[in-house]
């Protein structure tokens, strides 16, 4: 809210224009792998190894980072990588959207709590244009008289909120916190989803 009625501010306009540069790289990179039908696989072990695999790889930027200089402002490269982050977040199942951009942040210098509030603000657009387009398809089928609005409507009001909470006990966490306990769950998570996987389920 502070950038939309504050855009007088410099930084604040500055901010928006980075956001607009790595949304607009996150939907160039959508549509050009849905015209390359790009789809995810359905089966339980792609999304076990993401899992696992990003667990390992939260351990190692945390590592990598610990003792080294941040800064906490976003640089145009930074917007680039947050917008090339969410196409990987796409491309496999099973990686989280918010830690791959955050990660990638971190790994150019991006303090934790500036890639987690910069994360989370490039989410908004985002999420509501996929949300946008599943409407839309949803209009062109034929199908509005089937889908409950209201319902609809209350369930991403109450999203929208618990999000806004969740987020900001987030950011304060972050100052003082790192992502390891994250981590270690994403291992126990992948660990578990390969173990079924190997059973047949």
């Amino acid at each position: 809210t502070r950038m939309v009625f504050g855009m007088d501010a410099p930084e604040h306009r500055n901010m928006l224009l980075k956001l607009a540069l790595a949304f607009g790289i996150t939907a160039a990179g959508g549509v050009i792998m849905k015209k390359m039908e790009v789809t995810l696989p359905k089966t339980i072990t792609p999304v076990a190894w993401a899992t696992l695999i990003g667990g390992l790889v939260i351990i190692a930027v945390e590592a990598l980072r610990r003792g080294e200089r941040s800064t906490s402002g976003v640089t145009w490269t930074m917007a680039v990588a947050f917008g090339l982050a969410q196409l990987v977040a796409i491309a496999f199942p099973g990686a989280s959207r918010s830690g791959t951009t955050i990660m990638f942040a971190m790994l150019l210098g991006l303090a934790r709590p500036a890639a987690t509030e910069f994360s989370f603000l490039l989410g908004i657009p985002t999420l509501f244009a996929a949300g946008a387009k599943e409407m839309l398809d949803v209009v062109k089928g034929g199908k509005v008289g089937s889908v409950d609005w209201v319902q609809l409507g209350l369930g991403a009001l109450a999203a929208f909120i618990s999000a806004f909470v969740v987020v900001k006990w987030l950011i304060r966490f972050v100052q003082t916190h790192n992502f390891n306990g994250f981590a270690i769950y994403r291992l126990v998570l992948g660990a578990g989803l390969l173990v079924l996987a190997a059973k047949g389920f």
